[in-house]
């Protein structure tokens, strides 16, 4: 819940600020779009529906482009219609501003960087599933908070494939399935490793598939490539 509001918080003040700071039509509008559309792309991402690898990018260039554009905005009103006459509205909506900038730049974003950045998150399912037809995850070791170390969270998933089937001839399956369906670049031993972010995001998952004794195992792991 309080991971929602902060959400909630860092997308959606902006854009009422700016709806409370306009002046003119033309401006408020062109202004208007781009913090409404900047908005709906940082939302989207924070909710899972758009991919993921520019997560921390989005999140981080965020304020600094409303910041811009109101900016601008402001300047290209008093230059429209002078210097803005005092209102409460305009300086509640100003006041309000400025702390959700001096929050985000000065104290969320260094926090993120340096700490949220670094944490070891468990491995989805997503990155492997879903499987071939006829294919099926037996057992999986779950989410609970003894899979992950101080760098590393882990989870193994148990695969079984058609009946009848030896493992060897599962587990080729399953690594030719996993180049080919979610892109994944597996060395010959069935191992890969790629990163979760660009710039910013240090953190990498990969995936192992082995054979051992009659039964196929597909080990995710995420951690941190600076530790």
């Amino acid at each position: 819940m309080v991971r929602i509001l902060a959400e909630v918080v860092l997308v959606g003040v902006p854009p009422v600020c700016w709806a409370a700071l306009a002046r003119t039509r033309a401006v408020a509008v062109g202004v208007g779009v781009v913090l409404l559309v900047a908005a709906a792309l940082l939302g989207s991402e924070l909710s899972g529906l758009l991919p993921q690898r520019p997560r921390a990018e989005s999140i981080v260039g965020y304020a600094p482009l409303v910041a811009v554009m109101i900016g601008v905005g402001v300047l290209a009103e008093r230059r429209l219609r002078g210097r803005r006459p005092p209102s409460d509205r305009a300086r509640s909506a100003t006041v309000v501003l400025c702390g959700y900038l001096a929050t985000v730049l000065l104290l969320f974003t260094p926090y993120y960087l340096f700490f949220g950045l670094r944490d070891a998150r468990m491995p989805s399912t997503d990155l492997v599933l879903p499987l071939p037809t006829g294919y099926a995850v037996a057992s999986d070791s779950g989410t609970g908070p003894q899979a992950c170390g101080s760098e590393v969270c882990s989870r193994l998933l148990s695969v079984t494939g058609p009946q009848g089937q030896p493992a060897e001839a599962t587990a080729a399956a399953l690594r030719e399935w996993l180049t080919a369906r979610h892109g994944w670049r597996l060395d010959a031993a069935g191992s890969g490793t790629r990163r979760i972010g660009w710039l910013l995001d240090h953190r990498s998952t990969s995936v192992d598939v082995r054979v051992t004794g009659r039964r196929v195992w597909m080990e995710l792991e995420c951690g941190d490539d600076w530790h």
